[in-house]
């Protein structure tokens, strides 16, 4: 027998028929388990597509044969090959190799039943998931009146549960760049500002000269947005080459994702023009006889 510090790790997970097709999973090569698949009857397997290419990369899995570490002396046969899933959380990059055990063929030990485990019933439903919790609670009282129904929670909860930490961590870090961008505008508004009353006389000798409001307008916002453009192409470099370090924080987004950049810059460029506005604006008020006259 090989030793247990040499047999390959695979998660293992005890399932009854109905599950899978519950879940969505699909059968990509075989059978499902079905009811004949029962205690004292040959043993039965399900494996999962990452499993099959980690043992059997050439060859078709259905037929092949497996034992388990908890019940070595059952031999188990590979009757069908299921898709991956997600089993902790849905940033996992890499299949998890699993195998899916008929819950009818796997007995406890004597004295125990697979109530001192504990069991996870899935449910589909076509409604509120919540509002079938009462319905499903009482069937299972029918059939098992002691049995407690604890920790009753819809997928939603599950996915929610799982992505927590990322999404605190998104919220952190949301929060933070949105008061990066609030004194980010402030200073450029502040910034601009001054640079327009420096530059009163020279606006006021513009337009006595014939320049006309809008003429000013777009070149205070042009000067204005001049640093601010090159800082959006600084940022989006740097954001792009340190993707990698928020790859873990995202899922269903590639952390080099054009729209979301694209999306970014727009915000950026948006803040910049919107704290242009009212110092371009402010410009163009100014009085260039009363300013020549001042000066």
């Amino acid at each position: 027998m090989v030793p247990m510090s040499e047999q390959p790790e695979v998660d293992v997970r005890l399932i009854s028929p109905g599950y899978l097709h519950a879940m969505h999973i699909p059968i990509v090569r075989g059978r499902d388990f079905s009811d004949s698949d029962a205690a004292g009857r040959p043993g039965a397997a399900l494996i999962s597509e990452a499993l099959a290419r980690r043992f059997w990369p050439n060859e078709d899995p259905v037929g092949k044969h497996l034992t388990l570490t908890f019940s070595p002396d059952v031999v188990r046969e590979v009757v069908g090959i299921v898709g991956n899933i997600k089993l902790d959380s849905l940033d996992e990059t890499r299949p998890v190799d699993t195998i899916y055990v008929a819950l009818a063929q796997v007995t406890v030990s004597p004295g125990e039943t697979w109530r001192s485990f504990g069991l996870t019933l899935a449910v589909r439903t076509h409604s509120d998931p919540h509002g079938a919790t009462s319905a499903v609670t009482d069937a299972i009282h029918q059939v098992a009146p002691d049995v407690p129904v604890v920790d009753v929670l819809s997928m939603d909860d599950v996915i929610a549960q799982s992505m927590s930490p990322q999404r605190f961590n998104l919220l952190l870090l949301a929060s933070f760049a949105g008061l990066a961008l609030v004194l980010a505008a402030v200073g450029i508004y502040g910034v601009l500002s001054y640079t327009v009353r420096r530059r009163v006389r020279e606006i006021g000798i513009r337009m006595a000269l014939g320049a006309s409001h809008s003429d000013v307008l777009k070149m205070v916002v042009s000067d204005g947005m001049k640093p601010i453009l090159i800082g959006v192409v600084i940022g989006l470099a740097a954001a792009f080459a340190l993707s990698r370090l928020v790859a873990s924080l995202v899922f269903g987004v590639h952390p080099t994702d054009p729209l979301t950049f694209s999306a970014a810059a727009l915000i950026l460029i948006t803040v910049g023009v919107l704290a242009n506005i009212v110092p371009a604006y402010r410009a163009t008020r100014i009085e260039p006889v009363r300013t020549l006259r001042e000066d």
